[in-house]
This record gives structure tokens, C-alpha cells and sequence, in this order.
């Protein structure tokens, strides 16, 4: 109830763009209490900025359309679905995230390995249909051009029902504290969801993604079971890796 509720404040301050306490108040029917701890939850997430007697959306960090990045590093994103794809095992039940190098994990499955996919990542949807070994479960939600994938409230609420067995995780970068980065509350309401419903969760990161801050993180990278990335993969990556027992795979 309060997770959902503080899920659909976000959602209006970002329609909106400024909303003050007492339209809070009276849009949700609760307490000023509830709503000053609703927001102070919000702000120290990053969804939004307090201001004299409201609140207004963060600044987003931009990010470029899906089309754009598709063309960034593509061969190598290819080369780390291809290994990601060994860690898969026949039976699994998988969620693939949003994401230029996610997305490639459907084109190298296996076609003796059966498989159950949840996601809500477009490109993965239309490619599933050549693929009789896939049973595809399909999120809910409104499609974001800016990553081919469905995501709002709804998609939460939908995702909550699975367990998975492997989770293939993507981020708008890999800070230096480690901290794996997102752009939108949705994003990072969704990706923190799968994680906490994965047996395994792997990240894979293409070597433009290291460095760089955002708003908010998902988690961080010793909260991974493994990495799978390229050969420009940072020696303090590498180290933090080392130290947190995440398994990391550097493909050539």
C-alpha cells in the first residue's frame, strides 16, 4: 500500500512537474504526516526535489534514444550476450532487463535449452517469436521510446508474482563507489524488484558504461552475482570484484 502509493506520487509530480503538500494530501487522502514521510522517501531516493511548500521532478539525467545506443559498441555487447548465454541452463526461468546489450541474450539462446522469460524489453519480445523453446511472459505498462521496454506502475505490480532463477541486469552506468546507476524512479523501482526475486543476478555492462554518477542506483555492484563486460573493464572494477566475491568474466 505505501510502496504503491509513494510509486503513484512520483508518477504525478512528474506529470505535473511541481505539486504542493496539500495537493499531495488531498490526491491521496492521507495524513500530512504520511505525506511529509512519503516525501522525504522520494527525495532521498532522487525521484524528486523538495521545494518551499512542495515538491518538483529531479533532473534526469538524459539518456539517448534506444536507436542511438543500439549502434554504440554493438559488437561487443553481442560478445557478452554470447558468454551470458553459457550461464543459462535448460528449465530456467529468466528476467531480461531493459537494455542495448540485454537485449541480444534472445538472438544467442540455445535452441535446446527450454526456457521461461518474463520482461518487458521489446526487442526481446518481438525476437522471442522464432523462438519455440521460449515461453515468453510479456510485463504490462506504457512503452518508453528512450529504452524499448514497457514500465510504470503497473509492470511493478505485475513483476511481484515471480521468482527467477537469473536475472540479466543492465545500468545506465557503473559508478566509481560502484554504485549501478539509473535515470527514472520506475527503472529503479523495476530493476531493484528483479534483483530482490533472482537466485542470481547478472549485469552486463559494455565498456562505455564505467564511470559517471546519476541521481539514483539500484544497487551496487557487490550485490551481483557476477559481471559480465569487456576488456576495458577498469583495474578498480576488476579489484572491487576481487574483493566482494563477484564473479566477473572479461569477454575479448
Amino acid at each position: 500500500m505505501k510502496d504503491n502509493r509513494r510509486k503513484q506520487m512520483e508518477a504525478l509530480v512528474a506529470r505535473r512537474n511541481t505539486v504542493t503538500m496539500e495537493e499531495l494530501r488531498q490526491s491521496f487522502g492521507v495524513s500530512m504526516n504520511t505525506i511529509r514521510a512519503d516525501v522525504a522517501y522520494l527525495v532521498d531516493t532522487g525521484a524528486v526535489e523538495k521545494i518551499y511548500g512542495g515538491v518538483r521532478s529531479a533532473q534526469r539525467q538524459e539518456v539517448p534514444l534506444f536507436t542511438q545506443r543500439t549502434q554504440l559498441r554493438a559488437g561487443e555487447k553481442l560478445r557478452i550476450a554470447r558468454y551470458a548465454q553459457g550461464l543459462v541452463e535448460d528449465g530456467d526461468t529468466l528476467y531480461i532487463d531493459a537494455g542495448t546489450t540485454t537485449m541480444h541474450l534472445i538472438e544467442c539462446l540455445d535452441p535446446g535449452k527450454h526456457v521461461t522469460i518474463v520482461t518487458g524489453n521489446l526487442y526481446v519480445v518481438h525476437q522471442a517469436y522464432d523462438k519455440p523453446q521460449v515461453e515468453l511472459i510479456v510485463l504490462p505498462g506504457s512503452m518508453n521510446r528512450r529504452t524499448n521496454s514497457v514500465a510504470d506502475v503497473s509492470t511493478l505490480e505485475f513483476l511481484g508474482r515471480y521468482q527467477f532463477a537469473k536475472a540479466f541486469m543492465g545500468a545506465s552506468g557503473l559508478s566509481p563507489e560502484g554504485r549501478l546507476n539509473v535515470s527514472t524512479y520506475i527503472e529503479y523501482e523495476l530493476k531493484r524488484q528483479a534483483v530482490a526475486r533472482s537466485r542470481q543476478t547478472w549485469l552486463l555492462l559494455d565498456g562505455g558504461k564505467f564511470g559517471g554518477g546519476s541521481l539514483m542506483s539500484y544497487g551496487a555492484l557487490e550485490d551481483m552475482t557476477g559481471l559480465v563486460t569487456g576488456p576495458q573493464c577498469p583495474e578498480e572494477v576488476r579489484s572491487r570484484c576481487s574483493r566482494n566475491g563477484v564473479a566477473l568474466a572479461i569477454v575479448e
